[in-house]
């Protein structure tokens, strides 16, 4: 066997490893950006669990319903209680959007947390006056989204049931 040959079979050996380990590489990524998604999703998940039960613990609840019906006629405690509230509530959405944008969230849950805006906040004027006087907390992509979200909402739907004073 001559050195040539043996060069080319080098070579060749060679360019298998290369393939080989970049089809490796490859499912590592792969692998680990479905951990990534995944991780997302559960945080955002988790995040929203911790918003929702905060949302409805003692007095806040009241403020809620009353922030939903009526923002301005909300007190200044009451509006602080409101925005802290809904601001964390918007603050894991914004962020599983962003994660979404990086790759991060999966379109379909990014659409659940959508729908749940939409019939459980949008449809409530007193939403869209704090979203006027809170809307800057966010960044520029975020409100365009968050607005876009707010046009598909139903105005004369009433999850909550709170709409005819109850």
């Amino acid at each position: 066997m001559n050195w040539e040959a043996i060069v080319a079979i080098a070579e060749a050996l060679g360019v298998v490893g290369v393939i080989v380990s970049i089809v490796y590489l490859s499912i590592q990524v792969r692998h680990r950006n479905q951990v990534a998604e995944a991780n997302s999703f559960r945080n955002t998940l988790t995040l929203s669990i911790s918003s929702h039960h905060e949302m409805i613990e003692g007095e806040n609840g009241d403020v809620v319903i009353e922030g939903l019906l009526n923002y301005e006629d909300l007190s200044g405690r009451e509006k602080m209680v409101f925005d802290s509230v809904i601001t964390s509530w918007f603050a894991v959405v914004a962020s599983a959007h962003f994660s979404k944008g990086l790759g991060f969230f999966d379109e379909k849950h990014l659409e659940t947390l959508s729908y749940i805006l939409r019939s459980r906040f949008f449809a409530y004027t007193g939403i869209h006056s704090w979203w006027q006087e809170s809307k800057g907390v966010f960044s520029p992509e975020a409100q365009r989204w968050f607005e876009q979200e707010m046009s598909k909402a139903d105005m004369a739907a009433d999850f909550y049931g709170i709409k005819g004073g109850g």
